[in-house]
């Protein structure tokens, strides 16, 4: 059976979900304290790694180690070997899962693609470990996922509110999670959700605020992406409004990669999914910005990401430092 067990992709909540459900099954136990462990990468020495995954498990056949970003301890031929060395010196007696969020560029994954080393190193020990990729749902998948998603939570939504939902949202799970919790209650779980309970509760201002906030920024106003960020602030909740910047910066790093490779606004529409109006806005915001100054700010928004969810730092704070390191970012053209 193999161990090592990776969860990936560019479906957040997905990955958060099966997170969630890993340490609250330690905690089961009563045992979590000895036998879970939730690591991150940057700044990881290869020893207190070690010392995480070697310990023995108490009172049962296996202890848990959670690592988020493994990726931060390789790099370079001789970092890549030696990353792959500590992998291959877990221990049986310990199940480990490396957490790695990634995106799509131009139909491959940007940091485990077909030609990555720790892919190619899974395939080849297959006894040793494992790959789950959890993966957006297409644009047109959108509405029966929501309805399947009401479901698992207790509710339901008819055909109408699924699609006016998946109009809104796009094909942002962890923002779509978030609204369907939200109408669901609304409707107090006695009916099924319709268009007319998504056009009440949802309105596409907050993704058009969210472009207009990155507009600001692309302009080189920070005063007023600032203003824009703290009237959001007022109406959502920071985990939503967070989900919609991750979202559109995603989108944004994929666009850039489009456009590198002399793509075009209907490119876009074909290989993200857009509608001309949306896709139009990300070739002009996109072409503001280099490729590495796109993955700059996406690596820092994961890196908040993982703070909030693990140090309890205040994210509004957090969300006001990202607008002033991206405009600080935008002026060293």
């Amino acid at each position: 059976m193999a161990n090592i067990r990776i969860l990936h992709g560019d479906d957040i909540s997905a990955i958060d979900e099966a997170v969630a459900a890993l340490v609250q099954e330690q905690k089961d136990s009563g045992f979590a304290d000895l036998n879970l462990t939730v690591l991150h990468g940057k700044g990881l020495s290869a020893n207190d790694f070690s010392n995480a995954v070697l310990a023995a498990p108490f009172l049962t056949d296996f202890r848990v180690v959670i690592l988020h970003e493994p990726l931060a301890m390789a790099g370079g031929r001789d970092g890549n070997q030696k990353f792959l060395k500590l992998l291959e010196d877990t221990p049986p007696t310990t199940l480990l899962y490396p957490v790695i969020k990634d995106a799509i560029e131009r139909k491959d994954w940007e940091k485990l693609g077909k030609t990555s080393f720790l892919r190619k190193w899974v395939e080849k020990n297959p006894d040793k470990a494992t790959l789950t990729t959890y993966q957006l749902p297409a644009q047109n998948a959108m509405p029966g996922w929501i309805m399947k998603k009401a479901v698992a939570m207790g509710g339901k939504f008819d055909g109408s509110g699924a699609s006016a939902l998946a109009a809104a949202i796009g094909n942002d799970t962890q923002a779509a999670t978030h609204e369907i919790e939200k109408l669901l209650l609304y409707v107090g779980f006695s009916r099924p959700v319709d268009d007319a309970d998504v056009n009440e509760l949802v309105s596409g201002v907050t993704s058009v605020s969210v472009f207009d906030m990155v507009d600001s920024l692309v302009v080189g106003n920070s005063k007023v992406a600032l203003t824009k960020l703290h009237q959001l602030e007022e109406t959502e909740e920071i985990p939503q409004l967070f989900a919609m910047i991750i979202r559109q910066f995603r989108l944004l790093v994929q666009t850039r990669s489009i456009l590198d490779k002399r793509g075009n606004s209907q490119v876009v529409q074909k290989e993200l999914g857009q509608i001309p109006f949306v896709a139009d806005k990300l070739v002009r915001q996109a072409s503001a910005f280099t490729a590495d100054k796109l993955k700059t700010i996406y690596t820092q928004l994961l890196e908040f990401d993982y703070q909030f969810k693990t140090s309890g730092n205040d994210p509004e704070a957090a969300l006001d430092l990202f607008i002033l390191d991206v405009a600080q970012l935008l002026k060293k053209r």
